[in-house]
């Protein structure tokens, strides 16, 4: 039998971290294995394919890789995170991944590696994510696709894409176990240290300090920043813009990309998730003081925009005691 071929394309600057998890992921077991499991090869022929001498994100060159043309072979293809993900990619390299891709291959990518998929032209209405703080550059060089800004992974079907770096070891087990089941994951969970599935929610914990605003907005938008824990509907803000309500939706969506209501609520989120990581405050008293006038409502946004609940949240990110 055949074993599923699994190519990782290592490009200038990638992140030796991706790399790293997707070949422990799919390649050769550490003999620790045979301590819970009885096989000891994997289930994957897996090739790491770049230019020899290829430089790494952590200044060290690589080499014995294989031939990208290797691509062409691929059952899966994982494209790491690298550096530069924005600037242009070998257009042989392109056009093997989108040659790829028409055939059937899956094709996975790793926090930046998404960028090298839009690139070939493989994402175009899928959904998709990448590094929350690349989100701005992702989505105006690929706006055809659909991100999925604070997930942890995203499975479109043939494209799976996963967030920051360690994001990669979530999506490369949850590969695992829609190949060889759930108890197969596990297992490699186990080895790894690292949970199967991550408890509160599948999202990236982005900084929550907000970007400063700019714009012909920006005086209202730093008062509402200011006010966040007052009433800010449409028609209070419009009041305080000068204009009406009509003309403040039209040219807010359009300098700032979404509806005023949907960036109070995330400026509101954001207030929230400083709150919890920095101070003593009760989940109520954080409710009330980011704005939401309830920690049903909090709890609501706060599951939408960051994926877990506050006290989820609060609890990533408190100190753990040793054991």
């Amino acid at each position: 039998m055949v074993a599923h071929r699994v190519v990782i394309v290592a490009l200038p600057g990638t992140f030796v971290l991706d790399l790293a998890v997707a070949a422990q992921a799919f390649g050769r077991r550490p003999s620790v294995f045979a301590k819970i499991r009885t096989e000891t090869e994997p289930p994957y022929d897996v090739r790491v394919c770049g230019a020899v001498g290829l430089g790494t994100s952590l200044g060290f060159s690589m080499s014995e890789l294989g031939s990208l043309t290797e691509v062409a072979d691929a059952d899966t293809v994982v494209v790491p995170g690298l550096e530069a993900p924005w600037e242009p990619q070998d257009p042989v390299l392109l056009d093997a991944l989108s040659a790829a891709a028409a055939r059937g291959a899956r094709m996975v990518s790793l926090c930046a590696g998404a960028f090298v998929l839009g690139h070939a032209g493989i994402l175009d209405g899928r959904r998709v994510t990448t590094h929350w703080a690349l989100a701005e550059e992702f989505r105006a060089a690929f706006p055809a696709a659909e991100l999925v800004e604070h997930a942890m992974y995203v499975d479109d079907g043939q494209v799976l894409s996963s967030g920051g770096m360690l994001a990669s070891a979530d999506l490369c087990l949850h590969i695992l176990r829609l190949d060889h089941g759930q108890a197969y994951a596990n297992d490699v969970s186990r080895i790894l240290i690292s949970p199967p599935h991550r408890i509160g929610g599948q999202a990236q914990y982005a900084t929550a300090r907000s970007r400063p605003v700019s714009g012909p907005l920006a005086p209202v938008m730093e008062w509402m920043l200011a006010n966040l824990a007052e009433p800010l509907t449409v028609d209070i803000v419009a009041r305080r813009a000068h204009m009406s309500s009509r003309t403040l939706e039209r040219r807010f969506h359009s300098e700032v990309g979404e509806s005023l209501q949907a960036w109070v609520s995330r400026q509101r989120v954001e207030r929230a998730r400083a709150l919890l990581e920095e101070t003593e405050l009760t989940i109520t008293d954080v409710a009330y003081t980011a704005g939401f006038g309830s920690t049903q409502a909090m709890r609501r946004h706060f599951i939408a925009h960051a994926g877990a609940s506050p006290r989820d949240y609060r609890t990533a990110f408190r100190t753990p005691q040793p054991a």
